[in-house]
């Protein structure tokens, strides 16, 4: 494996078969992450038979916020993730979305519920060497997706990642000393705030995502993630004075901890 996407929708791309088969060619291993539970046993259908010990694809069941915010899920998928986080280790995308948008029709408490509730599960489920993966959204909400996180033992018992986190400064030190690890991606490296916490980031926890794909639904191509990797290497690269060849080596080597 010479890189890895800690943040990949692959499910929702209209070729996710022949995406994934194309990163293993291409030694691009990935967590391709969910949004709704009702898709995870369809999806890890789909995906069974991709990926590669070398370069491993590992499907993750999720609940996105933005789902709960505009009604396409609630209470129903809510319970479903918090019954599936005792099958799987891979859980995501989950977590909180208070931008205004997001919270003007339900408000924040069906995020919050729904985000304790896989959290509880995930932390009660987890066990030394079978610890839980959690890949977290929050958006305006890290204080209080930390707080979730502390209150139901995901924190310690899980090994919980914060995709493009943008929180305060002060938040991320909270983050990092409750044990969170961080993925980054090009979009959010080109702001001077995540190239600033790209160099914070302690070196051991840090990984690569994209995020991809940009549009839902319709085809991408493998060749695209592994650029956007590339690039986000680049960037963190440069934001930490750090040797390009070395940095790609710890990358992979704090995927490879995370998947262990």
């Amino acid at each position: 494996m010479e890189l890895f996407d800690a943040h990949l929708h692959l499910q929702l791309m209209a070729n996710a078969a022949e995406v994934a088969a194309e990163l293993a060619s291409l030694r691009v291993g990935a967590l391709a992450c969910g949004v709704d539970p009702r898709s995870w046993e369809a999806d890890r259908a789909l995906l069974a038979d991709v990926g590669t010990p070398a370069s491993p694809i590992v499907v993750a069941a999720g609940l996105h916020p933005w789902w709960l915010a505009d009604g396409r899920c609630g209470s129903p998928e809510a319970e479903l993730l918090a019954s599936i986080c005792a099958r799987t280790r891979w859980i995501g995308e989950l977590g909180l979305d208070f931008s205004a948008r997001r919270i003007e029709r339900l408000g924040k408490e069906p995020q919050v519920e729904a985000l304790t509730r896989a959290c509880a599960a995930a932390a009660a489920a987890s066990m030394a060497g079978q610890e839980r993966v959690l890949s977290l959204h929050s958006v305006r909400a890290a204080g209080t997706c930390l707080d979730v996180l502390e209150r139901t033992g995901a924190a310690t018992r899980c090994r919980c990642v914060f995709h493009w986190f943008s929180g305060t400064t002060d938040e991320l030190w909270r983050a990092v000393r409750a044990g969170c690890w961080f993925s980054v991606n090009e979009m959010g490296l080109a702001t001077g705030k995540g190239r600033e916490y790209a160099k914070l980031i302690p070196a051991e926890r840090l990984l690569l995502e994209t995020d991809h794909p940009a549009e839902l639904g319709r085809p991408w191509s493998a060749q695209r993630v592994r650029e956007s990797l590339e690039r986000a290497l680049a960037l963190v690269a440069a934001a930490r004075k750090a040797d390009p060849a070395e940095l790609q080596a710890q990358l992979v080597a704090n995927a490879r901890s995370l998947l262990a």
